[in-house]
């Protein structure tokens, strides 16, 4: 009996470290924030914390010391119980997310204190530099691909630097600046992001930006921001930042940008515009075009104009959507002091990044599309449209959409919609939104079947289904899961 005893200790002890594990990547994912916790809280995936999947915790020293400090937590109250060892060890497993979550606030004194000190080394880094010209990024989706774009087309001329993946908040980019920044940097792409107001402002307030580019604004983070309005007015912060006169370049296809647009120019900015529709042209400023747009399984062809100059380009990434990332990069260095002929012909070197529309050689022949980098309506949409090109059968795994607040609803119907009328296969990571999304993907086709599979049996359904000339779409990071099961 003793030993059955602990042979249940052993295992539940190994349960217990399992989740300690797995809660501190969650707040790891949440980047340690108790607004971003509380709305995961509340999806139907956060309200199953104490059951959660596995996850493995990146290594770094703050989750190092998290972890001892845990464990040290949980030993302290498994000896200070004085109950009988199941009982403890439920109790323990019970406490796991709180304990974690008690220790995570407690550690928030301590890094704000150690990002204040980085931010400043590197706001006094930057100052001390040669002159060196700071073109930031913002927007709710495509500003990584903006950012990565722009980033080949400067590097053909200059010695550049940017901010590498999503690393995109204010200690982020002060730690880029404070370990890669080099004396012989003439040009740093910095990708700003935020989650609330304030946030750009104090990034951009330490890297001087003397260039901005605002991509297309959308619902995401909503339940964050809490409506459009705000932001909108987050977004802008960086364009408040630019010294009079500079050039802020504006997504003309999008109404909120083109407002924030009209309102740069009333401020003493130079605005400058791109788009890919030929109907969205504003009256002032500046127009850089993507026009004549043709893609296939390998590329994408448009004609890029910018006042009376005009270039043909071919680019080896997949989807229409991102001529307006491509247009995009080229208008901003084109800003930053490149000729428009040279920028053009720059984009013809860029390439797919890492999990973004990234083709991937995948088993039985098939396709697999890694769109794992993010997830938002509008990047969702666009995938979905890029598979509706494609021959043979198509897959879609799909990981639903974070803090969309009042839009989540809507969004995963439209995006349901979507893939019902394209996809023969859709297979969701978790369980939030799906009535939603069901609903969207059943009124095109009654019968269609959603299903919400884990990573194993998810690997499993695609493999005993897919061939050659087949497609699977995996589109948000969860869905990285699925295809690490399968390459």
């Amino acid at each position: 009996m003793n030993s059955l005893l602990d042979v249940i200790l052993v295992i539940w002890w190994f349960r217990i470290v399992a989740n300690i594990a797995s809660c501190i990547q969650l707040w790891y994912i949440k980047e340690y924030r108790i607004d971003r916790m509380l709305v995961h809280l509340k999806t139907e995936e956060g309200k199953g914390v104490l059951w959660m999947d596995f996850r493995r915790p990146r290594i770094s020293p703050k989750t190092i010391v998290l972890g001892i400090s845990c464990a040290l937590a949980v030993y302290t109250l498994y000896s200070s119980l004085s109950i009988h060892p199941l009982l403890r060890l439920f109790v323990i497993d019970c406490l796991t997310f709180p304990i974690v979550s008690v220790l995570v606030l407690l550690f928030q004194v301590p890094t704000h204190l150690y990002h204040e000190i980085i931010i400043a080394r590197a706001d006094a880094k930057i100052r001390n530099h040669a002159p060196l010209v700071v073109i930031g990024i913002t927007g709710s989706y495509g500003k990584t691909s903006i950012k990565e774009f722009l980033s080949v087309i400067l590097s053909s001329q200059y010695r550049i630097l940017k901010t590498e993946s999503s690393k995109n908040s204010a200690i982020a980019v002060a730690e880029t600046v404070i370990t890669k920044l080099l004396p012989d940097h003439e040009m740093f792409v910095v990708e700003m992001a935020a989650y609330k107001k304030g946030e750009i402002a104090r990034i951009a307030a330490m890297v001087h930006p003397s260039v901005a580019i605002v991509g297309p604004i959308n619902a995401q983070h909503q339940d964050l921001f809490g409506s459009m309005e705000e932001t909108v007015r987050a977004k802008y912060e960086l364009v408040e930042a630019l010294p009079n006169n500079q050039i802020v370049v504006m997504n003309a296809d999008n109404a909120y940008t083109r407002s924030m647009g009209e309102m740069a120019a009333r401020h003493g900015k130079t605005v400058w515009w791109y788009t890919t529709k030929n109907w969205s042209i504003p009256k002032t400023g500046a127009i850089f075009r993507a026009e004549h747009i043709q893609t296939d399984e390998r590329q994408i062809a448009c004609i890029i104009s910018f006042r009376r100059e005009r270039e043909k380009i071919a680019v080896q990434i997949l989807g229409e959507h991102q001529a307006g990332n491509i247009v995009a990069s080229i208008a901003g260095a084109v800003a930053a002091g490149m000729k428009f002929s040279d920028a053009a012909r720059a984009a013809c070197r860029i390439r797919p990044f890492t999990k973004t529309m990234q083709p991937v050689l995948g088993v039985n022949g098939a396709a697999f599309i890694d769109d794992t980098f993010n997830n938002n309506p509008d990047a969702a949409l666009a995938a979905i449209e890029y598979l509706r090109g494609r021959k043979g059968r198509k897959i879609l795994v799909f990981q639903p959409m974070i803090e969309l607040g009042k839009y989540g609803e809507a969004s995963h119907f439209d995006v349901g919609r979507a893939a019902g009328s394209v996809c023969d296969d859709i297979l969701l990571t978790n369980r939030n939104y799906f009535d939603s999304f069901v609903g969207g993907a059943r009124s095109v086709k009654a019968s269609k079947k959603v299903r919400v599979l884990s990573p194993s049996k998810a690997a499993g359904y695609i493999r005993s289904r897919i061939g050659p000339n087949d497609t699977v779409l995996f589109k948000g990071k969860e869905a990285e899961r699925v295809l690490g099961k399968l390459i």
